[in-house]
Protein backbone atom coordinates (compact mmCIF):
# COMPACT_ATOMS: atom_id res chain seq x y z
CA UNK A 1 0.00 0.00 0.00
CA UNK A 2 0.87 2.99 -0.73
CA UNK A 3 1.79 6.19 2.25
CA UNK A 4 -0.13 9.10 1.29
CA UNK A 5 1.74 12.31 2.09
CA UNK A 6 1.59 15.86 2.97
CA UNK A 7 3.35 19.23 3.22
CA UNK A 8 2.27 21.85 5.40
CA UNK A 9 4.51 25.17 4.33
CA UNK A 10 6.55 25.35 1.18
CA UNK A 11 9.00 27.42 1.58
CA UNK A 12 12.76 26.70 0.78
CA UNK A 13 12.67 23.42 3.37
CA UNK A 14 9.35 22.47 2.53
CA UNK A 15 9.53 22.45 -0.91
CA UNK A 16 12.91 20.10 -0.41
CA UNK A 17 10.67 17.76 1.06
CA UNK A 18 7.52 17.95 -1.11
CA UNK A 19 10.40 17.30 -3.99
CA UNK A 20 11.70 14.33 -2.06
CA UNK A 21 8.14 12.80 -0.89
CA UNK A 22 6.98 13.10 -4.95
CA UNK A 23 9.94 10.36 -5.97
CA UNK A 24 10.47 8.17 -2.98
CA UNK A 25 9.09 4.26 -3.96
CA UNK A 26 5.69 3.07 -2.20
CA UNK A 27 4.97 7.15 -0.98
CA UNK A 28 2.15 8.96 -2.52
CA UNK A 29 2.44 12.91 -2.43
CA UNK A 30 -1.22 14.07 -2.37
CA UNK A 31 -0.89 17.61 -1.47
CA UNK A 32 0.26 20.00 -0.11
CA UNK A 33 -0.65 23.84 2.00
CA UNK A 34 0.99 27.21 1.98
CA UNK A 35 -1.04 30.51 3.03
CA UNK A 36 1.33 32.00 0.06
CA UNK A 37 0.10 31.55 -3.40
CA UNK A 38 3.22 32.01 -5.20
CA UNK A 39 4.38 28.98 -3.45
CA UNK A 40 1.46 26.92 -4.24
CA UNK A 41 1.49 27.69 -7.83
CA UNK A 42 5.20 26.77 -8.09
CA UNK A 43 4.86 23.28 -6.73
CA UNK A 44 1.29 22.70 -8.43
CA UNK A 45 3.32 23.16 -12.03
CA UNK A 46 6.83 21.51 -10.88
CA UNK A 47 4.90 18.58 -9.19
CA UNK A 48 1.81 18.17 -10.34
CA UNK A 49 -0.36 17.94 -7.27
CA UNK A 50 -2.67 19.75 -5.59
CA UNK A 51 -1.68 22.55 -3.45
CA UNK A 52 -4.46 24.28 -0.71
CA UNK A 53 -3.92 27.58 1.01
CA UNK A 54 -4.62 25.98 4.76
CA UNK A 55 -3.62 23.00 6.40
CA UNK A 56 -7.10 22.07 7.40
CA UNK A 57 -7.53 21.10 3.57
CA UNK A 58 -5.14 17.87 3.79
CA UNK A 59 -7.13 16.54 7.00
CA UNK A 60 -8.76 13.43 5.82
CA UNK A 61 -6.48 12.96 2.38
CA UNK A 62 -2.96 12.09 4.02
CA UNK A 63 -1.86 9.47 6.11
CA UNK A 64 1.14 11.03 7.21
CA UNK A 65 2.22 14.70 6.66
CA UNK A 66 6.00 17.14 7.06
CA UNK A 67 5.69 19.98 8.55
CA UNK A 68 7.74 22.85 7.43
CA UNK A 69 5.92 26.12 8.33
CA UNK A 70 7.35 28.82 10.80
CA UNK A 71 8.24 27.61 14.16
CA UNK A 72 4.98 29.36 15.75
CA UNK A 73 2.88 27.56 13.92
CA UNK A 74 3.85 23.85 14.58
CA UNK A 75 2.16 23.25 17.86
CA UNK A 76 -1.19 23.92 16.66
CA UNK A 77 -0.60 22.13 13.34
CA UNK A 78 1.22 19.22 14.99
CA UNK A 79 -1.14 18.77 17.40
CA UNK A 80 -4.27 19.06 14.74
CA UNK A 81 -2.73 16.18 12.29
CA UNK A 82 -1.67 13.98 15.67
CA UNK A 83 -5.89 14.15 16.91
CA UNK A 84 -6.82 13.45 13.16
CA UNK A 85 -4.72 9.85 13.42
CA UNK A 86 -1.77 11.23 10.94
CA UNK A 87 1.94 10.76 11.93
CA UNK A 88 4.04 13.68 11.62
CA UNK A 89 7.33 14.69 10.66
CA UNK A 90 8.06 18.03 12.04
CA UNK A 91 10.95 20.50 11.35
CA UNK A 92 13.06 21.93 14.65
CA UNK A 93 12.95 22.77 16.73
CA UNK A 94 9.36 21.40 17.31
CA UNK A 95 7.97 24.35 18.99
CA UNK A 96 8.64 26.91 20.32
CA UNK A 97 8.05 26.14 24.17
CA UNK A 98 9.10 22.91 26.19
CA UNK A 99 5.70 22.14 27.71
CA UNK A 100 4.09 22.65 24.00
CA UNK A 101 6.60 19.71 23.20
CA UNK A 102 6.42 17.64 26.17
CA UNK A 103 2.06 17.96 25.45
CA UNK A 104 2.86 16.69 21.64
CA UNK A 105 5.33 13.62 22.14
CA UNK A 106 2.49 12.84 25.23
CA UNK A 107 -0.67 13.19 22.42
CA UNK A 108 1.75 10.58 20.18
CA UNK A 109 1.81 8.37 22.26
CA UNK A 110 -1.92 8.27 22.96
CA UNK A 111 -2.42 8.29 19.46
CA UNK A 112 -0.19 5.59 18.58
CA UNK A 113 1.41 8.01 16.17
CA UNK A 114 4.54 8.42 14.70
CA UNK A 115 6.00 11.45 15.96
CA UNK A 116 9.66 12.68 14.51
CA UNK A 117 11.37 16.03 14.59
CA UNK A 118 13.51 16.83 11.68
CA UNK A 119 17.33 16.88 12.52
CA UNK A 120 19.29 16.23 9.11
CA UNK A 121 22.10 16.13 10.95
CA UNK A 122 21.72 12.64 12.19
CA UNK A 123 21.36 11.34 8.93
CA UNK A 124 25.02 12.40 7.41
CA UNK A 125 27.01 9.73 6.79
CA UNK A 126 29.85 11.15 8.65
CA UNK A 127 27.78 11.62 11.50
CA UNK A 128 27.03 8.37 11.96
CA UNK A 129 31.17 7.60 12.35
CA UNK A 130 31.77 9.89 14.53
CA UNK A 131 31.04 7.39 17.78
CA UNK A 132 33.39 5.14 16.86
CA UNK A 133 36.17 7.02 16.40
CA UNK A 134 35.32 9.00 19.75
CA UNK A 135 37.70 7.76 22.71
CA UNK A 136 38.31 10.06 25.44
CA UNK A 137 37.52 13.54 24.35
CA UNK A 138 38.12 16.66 26.25
CA UNK A 139 37.30 19.28 23.81
CA UNK A 140 34.47 19.47 20.98
CA UNK A 141 33.90 22.47 19.02
CA UNK A 142 31.42 23.36 16.40
CA UNK A 143 30.88 26.24 14.13
CA UNK A 144 27.46 26.69 12.34
CA UNK A 145 27.90 30.37 10.26
CA UNK A 146 26.34 31.97 7.45
CA UNK A 147 24.37 35.04 6.10
CA UNK A 148 20.99 33.98 6.15
CA UNK A 149 18.37 35.72 7.74
CA UNK A 150 15.41 34.33 6.22
CA UNK A 151 14.13 32.67 9.07
CA UNK A 152 12.40 35.44 11.30
CA UNK A 153 10.31 34.46 14.38
CA UNK A 154 13.44 32.29 16.33
CA UNK A 155 16.98 33.41 16.81
CA UNK A 156 20.20 31.75 15.99
CA UNK A 157 20.06 29.15 18.96
CA UNK A 158 16.70 27.68 18.37
CA UNK A 159 17.46 27.91 14.28
CA UNK A 160 21.21 27.03 13.87
CA UNK A 161 22.83 26.08 17.23
CA UNK A 162 19.87 23.61 18.14
CA UNK A 163 21.85 20.76 15.60
CA UNK A 164 25.01 21.15 17.31
CA UNK A 165 23.43 20.86 20.54
CA UNK A 166 21.93 17.84 19.56
CA UNK A 167 24.88 16.38 18.43
CA UNK A 168 27.06 16.82 21.39
CA UNK A 169 24.54 15.63 23.65
CA UNK A 170 23.94 12.41 21.30
CA UNK A 171 27.58 12.11 21.42
CA UNK A 172 28.24 12.58 24.86
CA UNK A 173 25.05 11.03 26.25
CA UNK A 174 24.98 13.46 29.32
CA UNK A 175 23.77 16.71 30.20
CA UNK A 176 26.26 19.80 31.03
CA UNK A 177 26.11 20.86 34.70
CA UNK A 178 27.32 24.19 33.55
CA UNK A 179 27.07 26.64 31.02
CA UNK A 180 27.88 30.57 29.79
CA UNK A 181 26.23 31.87 26.70
CA UNK A 182 27.05 35.36 24.84
CA UNK A 183 25.75 36.66 22.07
CA UNK A 184 24.54 39.57 19.95
CA UNK A 185 20.99 40.42 19.02
CA UNK A 186 19.77 42.40 15.42
CA UNK A 187 16.23 43.70 15.35
CA UNK A 188 15.11 41.84 18.93
CA UNK A 189 16.39 38.68 17.41
CA UNK A 190 19.86 36.51 18.86
CA UNK A 191 21.58 36.28 15.33
CA UNK A 192 25.20 35.73 17.01
CA UNK A 193 25.70 33.40 20.05
CA UNK A 194 28.75 31.58 21.36
CA UNK A 195 27.91 29.19 24.24
CA UNK A 196 30.92 27.10 26.56
CA UNK A 197 29.16 23.86 27.92
CA UNK A 198 31.28 21.80 30.66
CA UNK A 199 30.19 18.02 31.10
CA UNK A 200 30.16 15.64 34.18
CA UNK A 201 32.91 13.66 32.51
CA UNK A 202 35.29 16.51 31.76
CA UNK A 203 34.42 17.37 28.27
CA UNK A 204 34.17 21.01 27.37
CA UNK A 205 32.15 21.92 24.50
CA UNK A 206 32.56 25.24 22.34
CA UNK A 207 29.14 26.04 19.94
CA UNK A 208 29.10 28.79 18.16
CA UNK A 209 26.62 29.73 15.37
CA UNK A 210 25.68 33.10 13.32
CA UNK A 211 23.41 34.01 10.51
CA UNK A 212 25.24 37.73 9.91
CA UNK A 213 28.67 36.05 9.07
CA UNK A 214 29.87 36.89 5.53
CA UNK A 215 31.15 33.49 5.08
CA UNK A 216 29.81 30.07 5.24
CA UNK A 217 31.16 27.70 7.98
CA UNK A 218 29.82 24.10 9.40
CA UNK A 219 32.39 22.49 11.00
CA UNK A 220 33.18 20.00 14.37
CA UNK A 221 36.13 19.51 15.89
CA UNK A 222 36.96 17.10 18.42
CA UNK A 223 40.21 17.02 20.17
CA UNK A 224 41.27 13.63 22.60
CA UNK A 225 44.42 12.05 23.28
CA UNK A 226 47.05 12.42 20.86
CA UNK A 227 44.45 13.35 18.00
CA UNK A 228 42.19 16.61 16.95
CA UNK A 229 39.58 15.13 14.65
CA UNK A 230 37.83 17.80 12.07
CA UNK A 231 34.77 17.35 10.06
CA UNK A 232 33.66 20.01 7.73
CA UNK A 233 30.19 19.80 6.39
CA UNK A 234 30.03 21.18 2.73
CA UNK A 235 26.88 19.89 0.01
CA UNK A 236 27.89 16.83 -1.33
CA UNK A 237 31.01 15.61 0.76
CA UNK A 238 31.90 16.28 4.55
CA UNK A 239 35.93 16.16 4.58
CA UNK A 240 37.09 14.16 7.65
CA UNK A 241 40.86 15.41 8.92
CA UNK A 242 42.13 13.37 11.64
CA UNK A 243 45.53 15.36 12.86
CA UNK A 244 47.71 12.32 14.99
CA UNK A 245 50.30 13.57 17.12
CA UNK A 246 52.91 11.01 18.37
CA UNK A 247 52.78 10.05 21.51
CA UNK A 248 56.40 11.04 23.13
CA UNK A 249 57.69 14.81 22.11
CA UNK A 250 59.78 14.58 19.42
CA UNK A 251 61.98 17.91 18.02
CA UNK A 252 64.01 16.23 15.22
CA UNK A 253 65.30 20.20 13.92
CA UNK A 254 65.48 21.11 17.45
CA UNK A 255 62.97 24.08 15.90
CA UNK A 256 60.27 23.96 18.42
CA UNK A 257 57.71 22.18 15.91
CA UNK A 258 56.04 18.93 16.37
CA UNK A 259 55.53 15.94 14.18
CA UNK A 260 52.12 15.15 13.32
CA UNK A 261 50.58 12.50 11.05
CA UNK A 262 46.92 13.78 9.28
CA UNK A 263 44.58 11.13 7.55
CA UNK A 264 41.87 12.46 4.98
CA UNK A 265 38.83 11.05 3.99
CA UNK A 266 35.64 12.61 2.03
CA UNK A 267 32.39 10.85 3.02
CA UNK A 268 29.42 11.62 0.44
CA UNK A 269 26.06 12.83 2.21
CA UNK A 270 23.99 10.88 0.08
CA UNK A 271 21.09 13.43 0.21
CA UNK A 272 20.44 13.35 4.24
CA UNK A 273 17.36 15.12 3.89
CA UNK A 274 16.11 12.07 1.90
CA UNK A 275 17.65 9.24 4.51
CA UNK A 276 15.66 11.29 7.23
CA UNK A 277 12.29 11.05 5.00
CA UNK A 278 12.93 7.80 3.97
CA UNK A 279 13.67 6.55 8.11
CA UNK A 280 10.28 8.29 8.95
CA UNK A 281 7.95 6.41 6.19
CA UNK A 282 9.92 3.07 7.31
CA UNK A 283 9.28 3.63 10.58
CA UNK A 284 5.06 3.89 9.52
CA UNK A 285 5.37 1.26 6.93
CA UNK A 286 7.64 -1.36 8.38
CA UNK A 287 7.78 -0.38 12.27
CA UNK A 288 11.90 0.58 11.95
CA UNK A 289 12.58 1.83 15.62
CA UNK A 290 13.41 5.49 15.92
CA UNK A 291 17.21 6.90 15.70
CA UNK A 292 16.66 9.04 18.52
CA UNK A 293 14.34 8.82 21.19
CA UNK A 294 11.73 11.73 21.39
CA UNK A 295 13.67 12.46 24.97
CA UNK A 296 16.31 13.37 23.35
CA UNK A 297 14.59 15.93 21.15
CA UNK A 298 13.66 17.16 24.18
CA UNK A 299 16.14 17.74 25.47
CA UNK A 300 18.11 19.49 22.73
CA UNK A 301 14.79 21.78 23.07
CA UNK A 302 15.45 22.42 26.58
CA UNK A 303 19.17 23.50 26.70
CA UNK A 304 18.35 25.10 23.64
CA UNK A 305 15.80 27.43 25.11
CA UNK A 306 18.28 27.71 27.86
CA UNK A 307 20.70 29.02 26.25
CA UNK A 308 18.93 31.45 24.51
CA UNK A 309 17.25 33.34 28.42
CA UNK A 310 21.03 33.31 29.14
CA UNK A 311 22.29 34.97 26.45
CA UNK A 312 24.16 37.99 27.40
CA UNK A 313 25.60 40.70 24.86
CA UNK A 314 28.85 40.02 23.69
CA UNK A 315 30.77 43.08 25.67
CA UNK A 316 32.07 45.81 23.95
CA UNK A 317 34.91 48.04 25.42
CA UNK A 318 34.85 51.83 24.22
Amino acid sequence: MELKVGVVGVGVMGTYHAQIYAGLPGVRLVGVADPDPERRRAIEQDLEVPAYPEAEALLGKVQAVSIASPTLLHYPQVRMFLQAGVHVLVEKPITPTLSQAKELVNLAAHEGRVLQVGHVMRFYKAVNELPRMLKRPWMLETRRLGNNRRIRDIGVILDLMIHDLDLVLLLLRERPYRYSVVGQEVDGLDEYANAVLDFPSGVRAVLTASRVSPQSERSLSLTQDGEVIRLEFASEYTEIAIHRFPAKYHDPGGNGRVEEQVERMAIQNDNPLRRQLKHFVDRIQRGTPPLVTLEDDLLALELAIELTRALKPVPTHH
